[in-house]
């Protein structure tokens, strides 16, 4: 009775459609990205943290070629996992990608030299990197996850602009820890990159055609990661070495730069303007000419002990300020300061402007709402 019972469910499953087994494999779908898990991808990722870890699912698993590997993987929000050939699942060492396409490969990073013997450092030397990690980011690598969950460190300390604020970061093989001190004393306090939406985003840009016009001074690989560089698209005319200035203000600051026959551009940017206190900027033409009557209006009386000295900026930026510009960025703090810059105009709109004398990157994109430095 029980080989006709075994016989009799064996006839049956052969007459399933094909896709009905292949239903009852599990998976996890997230309606916040259109994207589903199944397979050992699935088990690797609940097993290893999650959403927590790993992020959502970016893209469905599918096959790729990954350093002189075609192989299966899929892209989360945090990671790349690769299914190896000989089944086993890793993360991808989009670390190490990321600054690649940053163009600063981590193999031309400087180098520091080993802890001497007891320097009682709560530092750890990786002689494989030629890098340090110290506390706190060194209990952080240890307790979750080490060599397996990162790899190897790659940079030193790093100060990042990520989502509009400096953030303390270091670079792994397979990660970057980012410090968050507005969220201390919470589980959130260090987190992982978003490096697989960052550099998936990036690979995804399309190729810019025709002769490269870039200005050489590292600008596209240093746009990278920021948010809005799809927006930017490909460079277009750019122009080197030409005259520039800059002031600082207590609300931001102005950028003038002189590109000769095309004429004068005064770049205003406002530290916090608006609802929630996000920075904008605003671009003019400078009409200054010479001859035209200075500003004499007179700034507040500086306090007492006061290292600030409050004053009315002058020529172009004078003309702009008085124009209206002034309920945004207040007095001047300091003095304009002559300069050089390298200056690069995109396709989608917008600039990047290098200050010479501080090496400063300023980015513009086509949205008054897009804006950014970088040192």
């Amino acid at each position: 009775m029980r080989t006709l019972l075994a016989l009799s469910l064996l006839a049956l499953s052969a007459l399933l459609p094909i896709g009905a087994t292949a239903a009852q494999a599990r998976s996890r779908c997230f309606p916040e990205t259109s994207f589903c898990i199944s397979g050992p991808i699935l088990s690797y990722w609940e097993h290893k943290g999650g959403l927590f870890v790993f992020g959502y699912p970016i893209t469905a698993q599918r096959v790729e070629t990954v350093e002189d590997r075609t192989i299966p993987v899929q892209w989360f929000e945090r990671d790349r996992l690769e299914i190896q050939q000989d089944g086993t699942i890793t993360a991808g060492r989009l670390g190490a990608r990321a600054l690649e396409l940053q163009g600063r490969r981590w193999e031309s990073l400087p180098r520091v030299d080993p802890l001497p013997p007891g320097s009682g450092s709560e530092c750890r030397y990786f002689a494989e990197t030629g890098q340090l990690v110290c506390d706190p980011f060194l209990t952080y690598w240890q307790n979750t996850g080490n060599l397996e969950r990162f790899g190897y460190p790659i940079t030193g300390l790093l100060s990042e602009r990520l989502d509009g604020h400096n953030y303390t970061v270091q670079y792994f093989e397979r990660r970057r820890i980012e410090l968050h001190p507005e969220l201390s004393n919470t589980p959130y306090e260090y987190l992982y990159g978003l490096l697989g939406r960052q550099v998936l985003d990036v690979q995804s840009l399309p190729a810019c055609q025709g002769a490269p016009r870039e200005v050489q001074f590292g600008l596209n690989e240093r746009l990278t990661y920021v948010d809005f560089r799809p927006a930017l698209t490909c460079p277009t005319t750019s122009y080197a070495d030409i005259p520039a200035s800059s002031q600082l203000f207590e609300g931001g600051t102005m950028i003038w730069f002189d590109m000769s026959t095309p004429g004068r551009k005064i770049y205003v940017y406002h530290t916090s303007r608006g609802e929630g206190g996000f920075s904008t900027y605003a671009a003019f033409d400078d009409t200054y000419q010479d001859g035209d009557p200075p500003l004499t209006e007179q700034p507040p009386p500086t306090p007492p002990r006061s290292p600030i000295v409050r004053s009315i900026p002058q020529r172009g930026f004078g003309n702009i300020w008085a124009a209206g510009e002034r309920q945004w960025l207040g007095y001047a703090i300091l003095s304009e300061r002559p300069d050089q810059a390298n200056v690069q105009f995109f396709g989608g709109g917008g600039v990047a402007i290098q200050l010479q004398r501080t090496g400063q990157i300023w980015v513009f994109g086509p949205q008054p709402d897009q804006s950014v430095w970088l040192q």
